[in-house]
This record gives structure tokens, sequence and C-alpha cells, in this order.
């Protein structure tokens, strides 16, 4: 009867239909994408740095059985509006909060990539009380010295790479490892160099040089788990060398974009972490 159940739940996961729509503010389009529903904590997934909302959609597979997941495209990324604006953490974490009240999804858990970790960890700095948990996958929190003078001449040599797919050709190395999926590799740089180049712009020079990730992550007071890959940005020591109560993870054998190179992976230890909160909840 186990079995049966396990292969329904299975079946249910695969074939769970993924819905995008979009909503207006203040004149911007915001496009999400839904899935699933239930009594379960509602996840929202949160993408990163030039990437959009079907970068999650492996995991929006996985949780849809049992609850209900949403997975944004942020300003400026996907399908969504790309004004001509400052596209820093502040500005997301706040389109953030508005859709969820929009949406009804209360004290969401928020699962962000790479820079969506940065927003998320910004939402619940500004919001502790709005969110029930967050987890950062292979966030950029601390690096070196060395580390971080190559991301300020990067910045200083924006104008000279000239666009969004010449930036990303730039970066592969640091995100991919080469053993990593040739194909995939290809479709995610294709998609990210469809950002436009003055949301990219913006967007690294906030969040990789002018954020405000580690005081977030010191005073951070909702449960919290860093998932971290093979190679860059932030050694997962550096994490709980800021904050000790955040539970941490790596990724065997993949880079950069874990959701959809190592899936079991990352939906194994989201599933754990989320029944860890939720159980928590209960007993509280």
């Amino acid at each position: 009867m186990k079995r049966c159940d396990h292969r329904r739940e299975q079946e249910q996961r695969m074939n769970a239909k993924i819905n995008t729509m979009k909503v207006v503010r203040d004149g911007v389009s915001l496009a999400y994408h839904e899935a699933g529903g239930g009594d379960g904590s509602p996840i929202l997934f949160v993408h990163g740095f030039g990437c959009n909302g079907g970068h999650f959609r492996l995991q929006q597979q996985h949780f849809a059985a049992f609850t209900r997941t949403v997975a944004v495209d942020l300003r400026g990324h996907g399908a969504s509006d790309a004004p001509l604006q400052d596209y820093g953490p502040i500005g997301f974490a706040d389109d953030l909060r508005w859709l969820c009240d929009h949406l009804g999804l209360k004290r969401p858990i928020v699962v962000g990539h790479s820079m969506g970790g940065n927003i998320a960890l910004k939402l619940a700095a500004r919001a502790p009380d709005f969110v029930k948990a967050i987890v950062m996958l292979d966030t950029f929190v601390d690096g070196d010295a060395s580390f971080l003078q190559g991301l300020r001449e990067l910045s200083d040599n924006m104008q000279a790479i000239g666009g969004s797919r010449q930036l990303f050709e730039t970066l592969s190395a640091m995100l991919f490892l080469p053993s990593d999926d040739p194909e995939l590799k290809k479709d995610v740089l294709e998609q990210c160099a469809r950002t436009p180049w003055h949301v990219l712009t913006s967007a690294f020079a906030a969040h990789l040089l002018h954020g405000s990730s580690v005081t977030d992550l010191q005073q951070l007071a909702v449960p919290a788990a860093y998932i971290g890959a093979d190679g860059l940005p932030t050694e997962i020591w550096r994490v709980e060398g800021i904050n000790a109560g955040v539970s941490t993870g790596k990724t065997l054998g993949v880079g950069h974009f874990s959701p959809l190179l190592a899936p079991d992976q990352i939906n194994a230890m989201l599933e754990c972490f989320v029944g860890r909160v939720n159980a928590s909840v209960a007993l509280a």
C-alpha cells in the first residue's frame, strides 16, 4: 500500500501543471508561475541574476503534490517588465512582499537561488514576521579579498563587455563545471543573455558590490538554510561563521545552477528543511 501511495505521489509530482500568470504593480507587469496546493507551508521560489522562475520548475513539480508553490520572474527578468530604474535588493524584496499579499501567500518559506537568496535575506531582514523561513542556494554572501577585487574589476569593465550575452560568456567559467550538462549550460546561458543590459548592470553592482547580506545574515531572526555547490560563490564555512544557527549543506558534482543540474539533491535537502521547519512551528 505504501509503495502504491509513493508511486501515485511521484506521478502527481511529474504531472503537476505550472500556470504562468501576470499581475500589475504600479504600472509594472510582474510574471509568476504557480503550481500545487494543500495545507503545507507555501513555498516562494526566487531565481538568480539574469534568470527566471522557470529555473525552479523541477522544484515546483516536486513540491506541488502537497503544497502551494509560486516561482517569480523578478522585475526586469523573464516575462516581467523591465523599466529603466535601479534594480537593488530592497526593490525586489518589496515586490515579493506585495506579490505575496496580492496572492494571499501567507508566511511562505522563501527559497532563493544565487541573487534570489540575497533577496530572501533582505525580505526576512525587512519583514521577519512575514516569512516562515528562508533557504539560500549557492548565494554570494561573503568572499575573500581577491574574489571581491575581481568583482570590482568586472564591474568597472562592464561597458567594455558591452552586452548581456558577452557578460554571461565571461561568467560561465565561474558558474559551470566542465562536467556540467553542456546542453543545459547552453540553454541557461541563452536565457540569461535575453535579460536586458540595463537590468544586469544595475543588479550586478547592487547585489555583488554594494549589498548588505553579511549584516542581514548576522541579524536574521527566522530559520534558515544554506546549500552550496562546487566552486563559487561563498564557502559554507563563511556562512557558518557569520551565523552559526544556519543549517548548511552542499550538492556534489555540479556547479552553480544546482536546482537544474542536481534536482534530486536539492529537493531532498529542501524537503528535509521544510519538514523540520513545519514540525518546529507545530510544536511551538
